[in-house]
Formats: C-alpha cells, sequence, structure tokens
C-alpha cells in the first residue's frame, strides 16, 4: 500500500496549491478581513493561546499559477491512480482492512479531477479562510466552503464507497462525525469533524469531555469574547505580515493552561489519574514563568503572496534587555548575495568573544540564583557544567573570531563521491586581526610562510599538496578584516573584491542564498547513489516528477536570521521560475541550461 499511501499523500499536498507563490506584499494596515475570515474568528475565544489565520483569501491568480506549474506532478499522479485502480480491479476481491478499503475510495474519489476545477466540484475552496486555534491547548480548524454540501457529500460518497458504516452522530440536532483511535492514549483523544453551514471543522478533544467542547465546536455556542480582527491587524502591521496569513503562540498563556488548575486543559486533564497538579508548585509554576519570560510569544506570517514568490517572517520576541545583549553580539559580515549565476551563498558573523561573554554571564546568573523547583534541578547542573567550559583559556584567534562566508558558483560531483571533483567559488574566515590567525596557521603549516600574504595584497597562489582536492587551482589573499581563498580557474582575479565587499547591517548573523533546482538535483544524484530510484518501481516514476516539478517550478530561496529589538527574526523568500521559463519558451533565470552538477560516465 506504499504507492497508495504516497498518492494520498500528494493529494493532501495537492490541495495546499493555494497557499504558494502576482506580487501582493502589503502589509494588513488598513485591510479589512474577508466575511468569510471575519465570521470564522467569531468562535475564536478571545484569550486562545494560539491562533493561525488569513484575513483574505490566496488570489486567483496564485492560485492559478501553481497549479499550471504542477501539472506535470498533476499528470503523473492521474497516471498512478490509473494504474492502481487496474490492479485493484484485476486483484479479485477488496481488502478487508477498512482504512485500505477508506483509501480505494478517496483515490477513486479523485480519478479525473486532479485539476482546481476537478476539485472545487468536490467542495474545495481554494480561496477560503482558515483558523486554526487552540479552545485551551486543544487544537480547532475552520474552513471556509464555498460548496459545504458537495464537501459533506463527497465525503459520504468515499466512506459508503469504503463500505464503511459511519452515519453522523448527533448533539443538540447538529451532526457530526467522531473518529476514535484503535489504541486509546492515556488521555483518549479523537478527530471531530463537522461540515457546518458555510464551513466545515475539525477538532482534536479529549472524548470523555466532548460534552464540554462540542457546543463550541458545532457552533451552537460562541466565546463571549472572541478574537477580533483588530486584534490580527495589529500582530500584522506590527511585524509588516500580510492579510494573506499569520500565527501567534502565546507561551505564557500556553503554559498556564496546564499550570492552572482554573483553565480549559487543567481542568480536563486533572479528571485523569495520569496528570496531577500537586506535582507542581507554586515555585515550580514561577520560574517556569520567569523561563518563558525570555521568549514570551512567537509569531509567524506572510510577508509576500505573489505568482513569482512568496515570503515568511517568523519573530521569537525577547525583552528589550535581553534583546539588546543579543543584538551586540551580531558581526555585521557582507550578507549573501542574490545572485542567479550563483549555485549558493552563505554569511555567518557572530564575535566569538562576546558570545562567549554572554553566555558565561547567563551561566554565572543561574549559579548565583538557581532554580529551586526540582523539574529545573537539570538546569542548574547544566548550567555548572556551562560555566566550567566556559572558563577554560582558548587561543586569542579564537576568541578574535567574527564569522565566515562562501560563494559556490558552480560545483561537480562524480557518481557515488561525497567530494567534489571540481568547484569555483570563494571563501573568506573573517577575524579582528588576520596577522595572527595566519601567525598560528603558519605554526601547523610552515609553508604558509612562503606565499608572504599581507592586507591588500595581490591573491598568491596555494601549493596544490595543501588541498584535499587535488588538480583545483586555488589562490589565498589577505585584507584588514578576512583571509581568503578562491577556488577554481580565473576566481583570483574577484578575491579581493570579496574579500573587501562592505558590510551588512548589524543585525543580520546568518544569511543564506540557494539555488532550488541546484538542490534538488544534488538529492536526485544522492538517491541514486543510494539505489533509491528503481527504474521498475512506480513509485520511482511517481518521485521523479515530483522533483521535475520542483527543479522547473522554483528558483532561489534566500534566508536570513537576525537579533532586533523585538527578538530573534527569520525571514524567508522562495522565489518561483515564470511560467513561460518553466515550459522552455524563453530564458531561464539561471546562467545556463545545463546540469548544475555534472556527472563522469561510469
Amino acid at each position: 500500500m506504499t504507492q497508495l499511501r504516497l498518492i494520498m499523500l500528494s493529494l493532501l499536498l495537492l490541495l495546499a496549491l493555494g497557499a504558494c507563490g502576482d506580487r501582493e506584499d502589503e502589509v494588513t494596515a488598513g485591510v479589512e478581513a474577508s466575511p468569510a475570515a471575519d465570521s470564522l474568528l467569531t468562535y475564536v475565544p478571545a484569550d486562545t493561546p494560539y491562533l493561525a489565520a488569513n484575513m483574505q483569501p490566496i488570489p486567483d491568480a496564485v492560485i492559478d499559477a501553481q497549479f499550471e506549474r504542477a501539472r506535470p506532478m498533476l499528470d503523473e499522479m492521474q497516471k498512478q491512480v490509473t494504474r492502481v485502480k487496474a490492479e485493484w480491479a484485476s486483484g479479485g476481491d477488496r481488502p478487508d482492512d477498512p482504512f485500505e478499503r477508506l483509501m480505494i475510495a478517496w483515490v477513486d474519489a479523485y480519478d479525473g479531477k486532479m485539476s482546481r476545477e476537478g476539485l472545487e466540484s468536490m467542495g474545495w475552496d481554494f480561496q477560503s479562510s482558515t483558523v486554526a486555534y487552540g479552545v485551551g491547548a486543544f487544537p480547532t480548524l475552520r474552513m471556509s466552503s464555498s460548496d459545504p454540501q458537495a464537501l459533506s457529500d463527497s465525503v459520504m460518497a468515499i466512506l459508503e464507497s469504503a463500505e464503511i458504516d459511519a452515519p453522523p452522530a448527533e448533539f443538540q440536532g447538529q451532526s457530526y462525525w467522531r473518529i476514535v483511535p484503535e489504541e486509546a492514549d492515556e488521555v483518549p483523544i479523537a478527530l471531530y469533524v463537522a461540515v457546518l453551514s458555510d464551513h466545515f471543522a475539525l477538532g482534536l478533544y479529549p472524548v470523555a469531555s466532548q460534552s464540554d467542547f462540542l457546543p463550541g465546536f458545532l457552533g451552537l455556542e460562541k466565546p463571549g469574547e472572541h478574537y477580533s480582527t483588530d486584534s490580527l491587524a495589529r500582530l500584522n502591521q506590527e511585524h509588516g505580515y500580510s492579510a494573506y496569513g499569520s500565527a501567534f503562540m502565546d507561551l505564557h498563556r500556553l503554559a498556564d493552561e496546564f499550570l492552572d488548575p482554573e483553565a480549559t486543559t487543567a481542568r480536563v486533564l486533572t479528571s485523569f489519574d495520569e496528570y496531577d497538579l500537586e506535582d507542581f508548585s507554586e515555585q515550580c509554576i514561577a520560574e517556569t514563568h520567569r523561563i518563558i519570560d525570555n521568549m514570551p510569544q512567537v509569531s509567524v506570517g506572510v510577508t509576500e503572496m505573489g505568482v513569482d514568490a512568496i515570503g515568511y517572517r517568523a519573530v521569537f520576541e525577547h525583552p528589550s534587555e535581553l534583546a539588546g545583549e543579543l543584538t551586540g553580539l551580531v558581526a555585521a559580515l557582507p550578507g549573501a548575495r542574490m545572485l542567479t549565476e550563483h549555485l549558493a551563498e552563505l554569511s555567518f558573523g557572530i564575535k566569538v568573544g562576546a558570545a562567549r561573554d554572554f553566555l558565561r554571564g547567563k551561566a554565572e546568573g543561574v549559579q548565583s540564583d538557581p532554580f529551586q523547583c526540582e523539574h529545573f534541578a537539570d538546569i542548574n547542573q547544566q548550567a555548572g557544567d556551562l560555566l566550567e567550559k566556559l572558563n577554560q583559556p582558548l587561543p586569542p584567534f579564537v576568541n578574535n573570531f567574527r564569522g565566515l562566508r562562501l560563494s559556490i558558483k558552480a560545483l561537480d560531483m562524480d557518481p557515488g563521491q561525497s567530494i567534489p571533483s571540481d568547484m569555483r567559488g570563494h571563501l573568506a574566515v573573517h577575524v579582528e586581526q588576520p596577522e595572527m590567525f595566519l601567525g598560528m596557521a603558519q605554526m601547523f603549516l610552515p609553508d604558509l610562510a612562503d606565499m608572504q600574504l599581507a592586507p591588500g595584497g595581490d591573491p598568491k597562489p596555494v601549493p596544490e599538496f595543501l588541498m584535499s582536492v587535488q588538480g583545483i587551482s586555488a589562490y589565498a589573499a589577505m585584507s584588514k578584516e578576512a583571509i581568503g581563498l578562491s577556488v577554481g580557474d580565473g576566481e583570483q582575479n574577484t578575491l579581493v573584491e570579496f574579500l573587501e565587499m562592505p558590510a551588512g547591517d548589524n543585525e543580520t548573523f546568518l544569511s543564506v542564498d540557494y539555488d532550488m533546482a541546484a538542490y534538488y538535483e544534488l538529492q536526485e544524484m544522492r538517491m541514486a547513489d543510494y539505489g533509491a530510484l528503481d527504474p521498475d518501481d512506480p513509485m520511482s516514476s511517481f518521485y521523479e516528477k515530483v522533483m521535475e516539478w520542483a527543479k522547473t517550478a522554483t528558483d532561489r530561496e534566500h534566508m536570513e536570521m537576525k537579533f532586533t529589538s523585538d527578538g530573534l527574526v527569520i525571514e524567508s523568500r522562495t522565489t518561483y521560475r515564470l511560467l513561460w521559463e518553466s515550459e522552455g519558451r524563453g530564458r531561464s533565470s539561471r546562467a545556463t541550461s545545463a546540469p548544475f552538477f555534472s556527472q563522469a560516465p561510469e
């Protein structure tokens, strides 16, 4: 059933196509929530510990573009569905396992409907509004539907085809389905499903307490105070999120759900013998919140939504004092550039000496004011162990380390080899005193002294015996802040320029930019090396189509991590190839149409 499971997984992924990549990157200021989003938020308690929602639906142009890009994969999925059905038709009796029958019925229902129009005919709405939130800590998801009855009919038809007798239950006149796992956990949790007048809902709740959750889940009751669109708009405005999706988790509220005996989650769990709040003293509760104070909230949101790109930002909030300390650790280095002719660039800049002092200060703080809660005894021990290690002397050049940068233009890999046979690019190691770093290196490799490197001097050839890959031209050079290495013929001509690039901002400590197609191509090579691709296995054909789609649809990935006044911020942007490029009707956004990783003949 592996093939069937993969097809089902692909169908589920297909339903998420609308969440990706015409450029619409405005933040939410002045953007009103759609009526559907406004309606769904009325079900969300104002004190929910977490929420994910979109105020506006994904634009039609974005959805259509993603379906068009996925056309080769959809065609292959249809072939696999046809193949599986033919195997069933010739296989005789239907399986006894109800789950296998359900998968068969699921796949059969999607036969001939591998398109946006086909899926929407079954009740799926790719411009839906969605909210996912916690009733206490227990998750609930609601998704608007333009045709809830069609969706309900599709579900019932699949169950009937699978010969599964699953009549809906009723609560105060409202129908729902309850799916209970055969192997119950210590606290039995069931999946609840309901198709309501304008949306469908999913929830995970304890079976024994379902009467407490069903009125709200089925929309028979709504919270006295609900989470407002204004609150979501303020979150989006504060962090630069767009109306196409954002989420947050309040870690203090979430902790209180388990620690406060009056909270919804704690009240439910204490009815089971396995959960006892008396194991957590008032001291433990206070110290739990003391830890959470360092990162009270996490949020993430879409910053750009377009036909050719999608961007995200995540913010891990820190108090201002801690945020300032972390910002002081950043070494301002040139960031990774978004260059279409390069395979990848990386830049990492942290002041090692300052980072060591920061960690020492935190460890000393725990030692001087240790946690009294018995559950946190390990933290006290770990702080002591860390302090012991940090107090050990280090060579001066380690404390002077500020970061490194890597730029790869080309990479040649032979089958079965983990070390490249050839490459072109630049490497820079940034230190406060490059001469000291070089002097330490010469103690271990005296031949380096013969190169006579000097700040601002011309690149000097590196003796071949010092290179781990033979036959590759390499040069070294030094600037006032870094020592650099070029690899590949002619790369030495731009090495000094690479070393002397202007520094970026004082917040970004890690930036990465890479070619997505090259990444997927490398993954394919590894799969082939490990013998994971069987030409006679239909799943290998399906995997190859998925990889083909990924290589032709995606362009580049750019990611930055930074310490700001708000805390740790992670930003990511994925670009997609234009449709006319991916179909081969125009010039690619990359420098060459040749494979990125050349393979020597076997």
